[in-house]
């Protein structure tokens, strides 16, 4: 009973994982339908991805560090409840500014979702049960990715914009239900030492510094690093960087205790993760320009291609997750970094002659490497921490997350433009393979870091930072 309790729970909880996971790709197609709708600009419409993305990565570490001392369910409840409720209010926009506001609230649901299910999780199954369920979570991610834009399609076509964010009510509603009657909560800090233990303005600072990050990031695909706006942005970025660690150092309950670095598994599992993020962003952004301008494939088929790399990571993390479960999280996760760098290598031989095939196996390869890594790396970082602190950490993991895809974006426009480009099939392929062949590395030195650094034992008392 007890087991059948822990599996409903985490349908309850993957069903907020899926819904956010599908309204991103939703919309993602839905941007040009968008643009028409309110009479607009790609580059001022982005701003309905950009302010949901900046404000979730912003408020991750606050919402975790919060659930750790209030308990996970009011959070979870009030994250699905949020979403349902902004995301109605979407399908009823009027203007563009309107519908910012309303992604506004709709990424600080998503944030008080994104920072609780790892913990939730964490907190449902014991030690040695893990890995299967975190590896699960990776195929509810993968599926709602592969589903949302089949679905968004669908529901453009025969309903209009508005059903896109329609769609998302019933997800939101079955999620808060099942969570009211299901969740437990539980409360380890009595409200007064909440109070003591919030730091508002060292929130601020992450926030602002973060936002200005993923800002200037954003702008890279389309401004020079030295260009006014981006210098602004990272000097802004860097200024509240300096402020927030300096603030961490003085204050005794900082939001994020630095000494959480100084656990290796912790350091090293958030560091990977940050590149394993950036170098999925790689093939999704450079291979449909080698498929169209080579391959001369349109849209749709570019789309199935590219989901090879999905589908084999929905097979491949409940894999590794029953595998680090039964022999630790570090084989895994070293297993899934030199898969993804072969596949790199794979990826970097692409030609103007080479078949499609080719490239379906490179990125199920791809697909397979990451399967191995992500959810194995998440239990080690999750499990290196003392349990009052899961919260935090799964709001820490879910940040980088989101720097990783925001900065995967950038480096790979980047690169591609500077040394290759989308003017012609023969530029796409030297533009691809240079990517490629900097993913190879990327995949090379994160080997390097776990095989160093995962399950080392602690520099400093886990329960004493």
């Amino acid at each position: 009973m007890l087991r059948l309790r822990a599996w409903l729970i985490f349908a309850i909880v993957t069903t907020g994982t899926f819904m956010i996971n599908v309204d991103m790709s939703v919309l993602n197609v839905a941007l040009p339908t968008l643009q028409a709708e309110f009479h607009t600009r790609l580059e001022t419409l982005s701003w309905v991805i950009v302010a949901y993305l900046m404000i979730i990565t912003g408020t991750l570490p606050l919402i975790g560090k919060l659930s750790d001392l209030y308990g996970r369910k009011p959070f979870f409840i009030a994250g699905v409840t949020l979403f349902g409720g902004f995301a109605a209010l979407a399908a009823l926009a009027k203007s563009l500014p309107a519908l910012i506001v309303y992604r506004l609230g709709m990424g600080i649901g998503s944030a008080l979702i994104q920072a609780n299910v790892m913990s939730i999780v964490a907190d449902t199954f014991p030690p040695g049960e893990r890995g299967r369920p975190m590896g699960m979570i990776g195929s509810v991610v993968a599926v709602g990715t592969i589903v949302g834009p089949a679905m968004g399609g669908f529901l453009l076509h025969y309903f209009g914009w508005p059903a896109i964010f329609w769609i998302n009510v019933p997800f939101s509603l079955l999620a808060a239900a099942g969570a009211w009657v299901f969740l437990e909560n539980r409360r380890p800090a009595s409200p007064s030492v909440v109070r003591e233990q919030i730091d508002v303005l060292g929130a601020t600072y992450f926030l602002i510094a973060v936002s200005a990050l993923m800002q200037g990031l954003n702008g890279l695909s389309r401004l020079s690093f030295f260009s006014a706006p981006s210098l602004a942005a990272f000097g802004t970025s860097a200024l509240f960087w300096v402020l927030y660690i300096v603030r961490s150092l003085r204050v005794p309950e900082p939001l994020i205790h630095l000494g959480l670095f100084r656990i290796p598994t912790f350091a090293v599992g958030n560091a990977t993760g940050l590149l394993s993020y950036v170098l999925i962003g790689f093939p999704q952004i450079v291979l449909p320009y080698y498929l169209h301008l080579v391959h001369g494939y349109t849209s749709d088929r570019i789309g199935l291609v590219i989901t090879a790399q999905a589908v084999a990571m929905i097979v491949a993390s409940t894999v590794a997750g029953g595998l680090a479960d039964r022999r630790g999280t570090r084989l895994p996760s070293l297993i899934g970094l030199a898969v993804s760098a072969a596949a790199f290598g794979i990826l970097a031989l692409l030609g103007p002659r080479t078949p499609v095939g080719f490239v379906v196996a490179g990125l199920a390869l791809f697909g397979v490497g990451m399967g191995f890594f992500q959810p194995p790396n998440n239990v080690a970082v999750l499990e290196s921490v003392p349990k009052e602190a899961t919260g935090l950490t799964g709001g820490i993991i879910a940040t980088v997350r989101n720097l990783g895809r925001v900065l995967g974006v950038a480096v790979a426009t980047f690169l591609f433009d500077r040394v290759g480009g989308p003017d012609g099939a023969a530029e796409a392929v030297v533009g691809v393979r240079v990517v490629m062949l900097v993913g190879l590395a990327l995949s090379l030195f994160a080997w390097g870091l776990t095989f160093v650094g995962q399950g080392q034992r602690h520099l400093a008392p886990a329960r004493k930072l």
